[in-house]
């Protein structure tokens, strides 16, 4: 009998079986405080990919190790944990920045967290980030603070971080337990960030995206969710539009938990009003490394053809991400990228130069209806 089945027929050969992750695209690194008699090793950095991991090596109870289950239960895996110090007591600024530099060192981590809730820490981490920048690895900060931290308070908080590279997130969030727990800012962050990780195209801006296994934000003296659009004697006031101008990324309550939108806590231009902008910027850059790189142009000599080469690969990758970066109108009237490969004179280096404008996300939509009503 033939192996082949000749009857001209479509075969359903499907296999079902449980998906425990979900690509990352952006890995996130975290640091925080294991239990006293926890075996990790304090200043290392653990790939953690499984809930039992986390807890063997830091303690099931420790909130670093809940902090790294809540993200590995929606689905961003692996996590780089550090733990500053094993014990009750809460580290110190200077623990926690021993193992921020080893993650701050590491260019395959792009997203960072702390399980630290404090206003200065956070502000460090905005330092510590702008380091990680100096050594050219692009990485972001998503951080949030205690429960019933007052829409001023977080304000105030985000002006204090003021980074271009930190993103605070609030309030407190109700988990899927039942009864539901309220979760402080930090677990908050940790969703915010395995959503991020998760994310493969910089143009979605996670504008009211879903956050999973979440159900409400936690609720003022009267029972409402604690920031809302409400009339306060008699005036229109939206809590969330003030948090964004005041550079804070707040989450609402809408059948669970969505974003509103993202961005950073920069707020003297709209530079980096979106958390969008930031990732373009910094994924242009590291697709463009890694091109370079990759192609194995640092082994070649530093001829005309070989600059010839790295411009048009550059503004082949270019034109690629250009829902991304938009070209310009070049110096020939051509649309493109203008990049340029120029010699240094003693011809030991070369710089790639380009151009483009980042594509900006859709802040609102005005419906602009104009309608008879016959009378």
């Amino acid at each position: 009998m033939p192996t082949t089945q000749l009857f001209p027929q479509v075969i359903d050969a499907s296999t079902l079986g449980a998906k425990l992750t979900s690509p990352i695209f952006f890995p996130i690194g975290i640091e925080g405080q294991a239990d006293a008699a926890a075996p990790a090793t304090v200043g290392q950095v653990y790939k953690i990919t499984t809930p039992a991991e986390a807890d063997t090596n830091f303690g099931a109870t420790s909130r670093l190790a809940q902090l790294i289950k809540f993200m590995l239960t929606r689905g961003a895996a692996p996590i780089y944990a550090g733990a500053s110090i094993k014990s009750a007591s809460l580290p110190t600024l200077l623990q926690r920045q021993a193992v921020w530099d080893n993650l701050a060192s590491d260019s395959n981590i792009r997203l960072r967290l702390t399980d630290s809730l404090l206003q200065s820490d956070f502000a460090a981490l905005g330092t510590n980030l702008d380091q990680a920048n100096v050594i050219f690895n692009k990485q972001i900060g998503i951080v949030g603070m205690a429960s019933a931290t007052s829409k001023a308070n977080l304000i105030t908080a985000a002006a204090a971080i003021a980074s271009k590279r930190m993103v605070l997130v609030g309030p407190g969030v109700y988990d899927e337990s039942s009864p539901a727990v309220l979760r402080d800012g930090g677990f908050l962050a940790a969703a915010v960030a395995a959503e991020i990780a998760k994310n493969g195209d910089p143009t979605n801006d996670l504008d009211l995206w879903t956050l999973p296994l979440l159900t409400g934000i936690e609720k003022d003296a009267t029972g409402f969710p604690l920031l809302r659009v409400k009339t306060v004697g008699g005036v229109a006031t939206n809590d969330f539009e003030d948090l964004l101008q005041g550079g804070v990324s707040p989450v609402m309550e809408d059948n669970g938990v969505t974003t509103t939108h993202l961005r950073t806590t920069y707020t003297t231009d709209g530079t980096f009003d979106s958390l969008m902008t930031r990732i373009i910027v910094d994924q242009v850059f590291v697709d463009v490394r890694d091109y370079l790189m990759n192609g194995n142009f640092l082994r070649l000599p530093n001829s005309e053809s070989v600059r010839g080469a790295i411009s048009s690969g550059v503004e082949a990758l270019l034109f690629e991400r250009r829902s991304w970066i938009t070209p310009k109108t070049q110096s020939d009237g051509t649309i493109g990228y203008n990049v340029q490969v120029t010699s240094s004179p003693d011809n030991r280096q070369v710089t790639v130069a380009y151009s483009g404008t980042v594509v900006r996300g859709i802040s609102t939509i005005q419906v602009a209806a104009t309608l008879d009503i016959p009378v």
